[in-house]
């Protein structure tokens, strides 16, 4: 028997259960211009639908459980924003790197890119002898077989991807010839600079050069140079060492018990077939004319042997292997222990009695040794929004317009606004903040909890009474032009009641209350005071 126990799978999936949020990215505008950090943030949101970032981020935190590394890479393709999860057994790293910053690497390569050789010879960027010399090479009977290799690979390589969740790979097309593309990203000593920077070449089938230009000749220039000194990949890992860029992953450590269980039951099951069926000795010379022949088992049924039974055969005992089941429970605990994947974080009782505390902290610990490696990825996803701001301010003329839909403020329509890469556009540029849905509202509900008790304190003080209605609104989750609508109304509500007061003779603090040292109205004064004479 050969079995396989889901202890991998069910760890992981155990595991991103309590990591499931997707991040939430915020990007501020460093000039404080609210309008233009409003359409920055839709384009944002539009780009991560079209980009299926839900899914994506799971793939991403699925292989750093599987292979112990993820990579992400950023692109602008056909006036778009655009990036994907990469195959970590696509990218080499130089072996020196520093495995906190990728960038300090001097070689990164993105091997296994196959493209249409269609695409290449319609693309501007290449250089059009080179593709017409590799479209020569690809009509020979090398280059055939070349192509048929490629597509194999093609294949194999989005399978892996469907299997790790990915639902838009594209298949290859019948008729299309692929082409097996390398990016190089190499650090050069810049002559004129007196520093290196970063190159970018492209090759295709290991024989012709593409592409040979400086990464910031590539994507564009921004204010502070910043592709120079950067790549458009990020990475992380949940066990990060000094001496080991390619850290391990909960599979890793998984792998082993994994399959001493795999082995342990395997046994179990054959063992338990062996003895449902059962063997037999017989003597062969008590009766040369015997033959024994098997019968089917069944209530009631007569089996004839020569002769009497028990001097005619004998059982074969096959030893009961049951005692295992205690072994396997022992692995499991050793492979929960590893990977924090604990019975109870997979909503499975144990047997043994424990009192509701205990449990809560059990739960408790397992949670926050999952959510630790957030620290990791938080970085990763903080790094992607920099790169990104990177990417639109050096190339934000290849990007196309959107049409972005917004409900109205004070109906549920829905209003168009065609939005270029012209409404954005800044002279400082944006900070990107990287925050998970869960956590922002457990530190939203916080904050108004303590702003709460401060305002019962001082409950007359308008300046704290306003950002108390500000954090409501923020975790009402309405947009800034919606807040600042209903900020402005309730100012000049405020102004309102402050006049009417003034022009009756009294005054009122901006709570509506009569201000210290003003006569009292009549309308003030409770029914039950004298007015007076």
């Amino acid at each position: 028997q050969s079995v396989n126990v889901p202890l991998m799978k069910t760890s992981i999936k155990t595991a991103l259960k309590d990591i499931s949020d997707p991040p939430v990215l915020y990007f501020q505008n460093l000039d404080n211009e609210k309008e233009k950090e409003l359409f920055y943030n839709e384009y944002f949101e539009k780009a991560s639908e079209d980009n299926n970032l839900i899914i994506k981020d799971l793939i991403d935190k699925k292989q750093v459980f599987l292979y112990g590394r993820s990579f992400k890479k950023l692109n602008i393709i056909n006036g778009k924003f655009y990036f994907e999860v990469l195959d970590p057994q696509d990218v080499l790293v130089d072996r020196y790197v520093d495995p906190a910053d990728l960038d300090t690497a001097r070689y990164l390569c993105h091997e296994h890119i196959f493209k249409a050789l269609s695409s290449l010879k319609e693309s501007t960027k290449y250089d059009s002898e080179a593709v017409e010399r590799l479209q020569g090479y690809m009509a020979t009977e090398a280059g055939l077989l070349k192509a048929d290799e490629n597509s194999r690979d093609l294949n194999e390589r989005n399978d892996r991807m469907r299997q790790l969740g990915v639902p838009d790979v594209d298949s290859p097309q019948l008729g299309e010839t692929y082409i097996e593309l390398n990016e190089h990203y190499i650090k050069r000593w810049d002559e004129k600079l007196g520093e290196d920077v970063f190159w970018l070449v492209v090759t295709a089938e290991g024989r012709e050069v593409l592409l040979e230009k400086p990464l910031e000749d590539v994507i564009g220039k921004t204010k502070s140079n910043y592709w120079r000194y950067h790549t458009p990949l990020v990475t992380w890992g949940d066990d990060v060492e000094r001496t080991d860029f390619w850290s391990d992953g909960m599979a890793d450590t998984l792998r082993t018990p994994n399959k001493i269980l795999n082995s342990f039951l395997s046994q179990l099951i054959e063992n338990r077939t062996l003895r449902n069926f059962g063997m037999n000795f017989y003597d062969s010379t008590a009766n040369e004319e015997f033959v024994p022949q098997t019968y089917q088992p069944g209530p009631f049924t007569w089996h004839p042997l020569p002769g009497k039974p028990s001097d005619i055969f004998h059982h074969v005992e096959i030893p009961d292997l049951s005692e295992s089941i205690d072994e396997m429970n022992f692995v499991m605990q050793l492979a929960e222990k590893a990977s924090a994947a604990t019975s109870i974080q997979q909503g499975v009782s144990e047997q043994r009695k424990i009192t509701l505390g205990e449990v809560e902290l059990l739960m408790k610990n397992a949670q926050d040794r999952i959510k630790s490696l957030t620290i990791f990825y938080t970085n990763c996803w903080k790094e992607f929004g920099t790169k990104y701001v990177m990417m639109l301010e050096a190339a934000d003329d290849l990007l196309d317009g959107v049409t972005l839909y917004k409900k109205g403020l004070w109906n549920d329509d829905v209003y168009p606004r065609d939005v270029e890469p012209r409404d954005w556009r800044s002279k400082e540029g944006y900070s990107c903040k990287v925050m998970y849905r869960s956590e922002k509202e457990q530190e939203d509900i916080t904050t108004l909890e303590k702003l709460n008790a401060v305002k019962a304190s001082m409950p007359d003080n308008p300046v704290l009474s306003e950002i108390y209605q500000k954090k409501l609104l923020e975790f009402a989750t309405l947009n800034p032009n919606e807040i600042k609508e209903v900020m402005d109304f309730e100012k000049q509500k405020q102004e309102a009641i402050m006049n009417q007061g003034m022009l009756m003779g009294g005054g009122v603090n901006p709570a509506g209350e009569p201000m210290p040292g003003q006569p009292v109205l009549p309308e003030q004064v409770s029914p039950q005071m004298p007015v007076g004479n």
